[in-house]
């Protein structure tokens, strides 16, 4: 990835039975495997390639964190349909972490959504998932944060089905 880019990508193999992402939601999804260049690609051969947080809309109820995944088609099959999943997580600066009495102290989950895109044929290059809407309880979850430097997003492809 970028170093200019605003959030870190990384495959992740847990479910969606809620915010909070367990090791026991995982069992229906395949572990990612990194190849040699250190990217994470999962057993369908779909790769993340960038991350990127584009903005964050402040909101009085639910703020929203509105991003960019590329995906690349490294396998051998052709894809009609792909469904991503979305968590977000917030991650306090150093000198959030001493305020007291600290709200949120340590790396929180604050969000997931779903994903899913319809393609002619997906198989080779990328393909861009764009303008995807995470929303969250900015001064519940984030202390009121809606600085995209202090946000992760961890990406799993759900599924993929092949033409």
């Amino acid at each position: 990835m970028d170093p200019g880019e605003d959030a870190d990508a990384s495959v992740s193999q847990q479910d969606a039975s809620g915010v909070q992402p367990t090791d026991e939601d995982d069992a229906g999804e395949e572990a990612a495997q990194a190849d040699e260049d250190g990217e994470f690609a999962d057993p369908a051969g779909i790769a993340v390639e960038a991350v990127s947080i584009n903005r964050i809309v402040e909101s009085f109820d639910r703020s929203q964190i509105v991003a960019d995944v590329v995906v690349r088609n490294t396998g051998d099959r052709t894809y009609g349909t792909l469904e991503l999943r979305v968590d977000a997580f917030y991650e306090p600066p150093e000198d959030d972490r001493t305020y007291h009495p600290p709200r949120v102290d340590e790396r929180t989950a604050v969000g997931r959504t779903y994903v899913e895109r319809e393609f002619e044929g997906f198989a080779t290059n990328t393909r861009t998932f764009d303008d995807i809407v995470i929303r969250y309880d900015a001064d519940a979850d984030a202390n009121g944060s809606t600085d995209p430097a202090e946000f992760d997003l961890e990406i799993a492809v759900r599924r993929a089905e092949p033409l």
